[in-house]
C-alpha cells in the first residue's frame, strides 16, 4: 500500500467522468452522484456565478481510493450541495481507508486551497468517513467548532414487517389513518411515474406544495426548476420517481422517491390540502406509511432524510445526527 494522493480540479468535468459515478455508485449515497450533483451545480451556478466547484479524488497508485466535491464561494469552503437540497455531503472512501482519506483530504484543503472560512455540513455521524473528516478538521484547526444541526431518521430493517416492528399505538395510528382515508375516497394505489410522466407528476406536487405555505411557496419558487432537472435525469436512470397515492384516480398525495444502492430516500411530498381542510383527514402520512412499509418489504432501507419532525417518528424513524464543522483561519 503506497501513500495516497489528491488529484484536484476546478469545474464540473470530473462529474462527467464514469470514474466519478463508478466510485459513487458503489460507495456513496443518491446524493454524491452525478445525476443529483450536475444538476445541483447548475442550478447553483445560474444564481450564484462566482462560485466555483472543486472536484477531488483521494488516488493510492492507480486506485480511487475516496473522492469529495467542494464548492469555493468568495472565501467560504464547502461540500458541494448546499444545506437546501442536499442532505448528505462530503467525502466517500474504499471501507477502511477513510482516515486515509480524510487525512489526504485535510491537507490538500488546508494548504493547497485559497479560503478563510469553511463551513463543512451534510456528516452523518454513523458514516465513517464523515466521522474521519469531522476528526481531521478539528485536528488540523482546534479552534474549529463540530455540533448537530439537524437529524436524518431512518428505518434499517424491519424482519418482522414494517407494521409488526412499530408499538401497538403507532400501529393502530397508522391503521387508523388508513382505514379513515379508504372509507372518505375509497380503495388506494401507488402509482409511480415513469419518464414520460414525471413532469407532469411533479408539477402537481409543486402545485400542492405552493399552496401549503408562503415557506413552502418560496421554496417551489427558488427551487422548482432544479427539481424539474434532477428529477428528469434520475427518471431516465430509473433511479428517481414521482409516487402518487390515488383513489379511483383521484390524486391525493405524492412524493419524491430516491433508490440508490440498498436504500430508498424519500426527498419530498405534499398532499391536496383541501382533504385535511375538509375532513381531518392524512392523506400525506397515509402516502408515507405505504413507502415505508413497501420499500422494507423489499429489503430496503427506509431514509427519511433530515428533519426530525415528528410523523417521521412515529412511523418508526430513529434519527441520527447531522453535523457541521465550522473553521476560521
Amino acid at each position: 500500500m503506497g501513500d495516497v494522493e489528491v488529484f484536484a480540479e476546478f469545474g464540473d468535468g470530473a462529474l462527467s467522468a464514469p470514474w466519478w459515478d463508478g466510485f459513487a455508485v458503489s460507495q456513496g449515497t443518491a446524493f454524491h452522484a452525478s445525476r443529483f450533483l450536475l444538476p445541483w451545480w447548475r442550478d447553483r451556478l445560474a444564481k450564484n456565478p462566482e462560485s466555483r466547484l472543486v472536484t477531488a479524488r483521494v488516488v493510492d497508485d492507480e486506485d480511487i481510493v475516496g473522492i469529495c466535491a467542494f464548492e469555493v464561494d468568495a472565501d467560504l469552503l464547502s461540500f458541494a450541495g448546499g444545506r437546501d437540497v442536499v442532505d448528505y455531503m462530503g467525502p466517500i472512501a474504499i471501507a477502511g481507508r477513510e482516515k486515509e482519506v480524510a487525512a489526504a483530504l485535510g491537507e490538500w484543503m488546508f494548504d493547497g486551497l485559497p479560503w478563510s472560512r469553511a463551513h463543512l455540513a451534510g456528516l452523518v455521524n454513523d458514516d465513517a468517513a464523515a466521522q474521519a473528516m469531522i476528526d481531521e478538521a478539528l485536528r488540523r484547526a482546534p479552534s474549529a467548532v463540530a455540533g448537530t444541526y439537524d437529524q436524518a431518521p431512518r428505518i434499517d430493517e424491519a424482519p418482522q414487517g414494517y407494521l409488526a416492528g412499530l408499538n401497538s399505538k403507532r400501529r393502530a395510528d397508522v391503521l387508523r389513518k388508513r382505514n379513515r382515508l379508504i372509507e372518505a375516497v375509497g380503495e388506494l394505489e401507488l402509482v409511480a411515474s415513469t419518464p414520460e410522466t414525471v413532469l407532469d407528476l411533479l408539477e402537481r406536487l409543486l402545485a400542492w406544495k405552493a399552496c401549503a405555505s408562503a415557506a413552502t411557496s418560496g421554496f417551489v419558487a427558488d427551487y422548482g426548476g432544479f427539481l424539474r432537472a434532477v428529477l428528469t435525469e434520475l427518471a431516465a436512470a430509473d433511479t428517481g420517481h414521482v409516487v402518487e397515492l390515488r383513489a379511483s384516480g383521484r390524486p391525493l398525495a405524492s412524493a419524491i422517491m430516491l433508490r440508490h444502492r440498498d436504500t430508498a430516500y424519500i426527498y419530498n411530498m405534499s398532499y391536496d390540502m383541501s382533504l385535511t381542510a375538509e375532513s381531518g383527514l392524512a392523506p400525506g402520512v397515509v402516502l408515507v406509511s405505504l413507502l415505508v412499509e413497501r420499500s422494507l418489504d423489499s429489503g430496503l432501507r427506509f431514509d427519511f432524510l433530515k428533519g426530525a419532525q415528528d410523523y417521521k417518528l412515529r412511523l418508526g424513524g430513529v434519527p441520527v445526527d447531522l453535523t457541521a464543522v465550522a473553521v476560521e483561519r
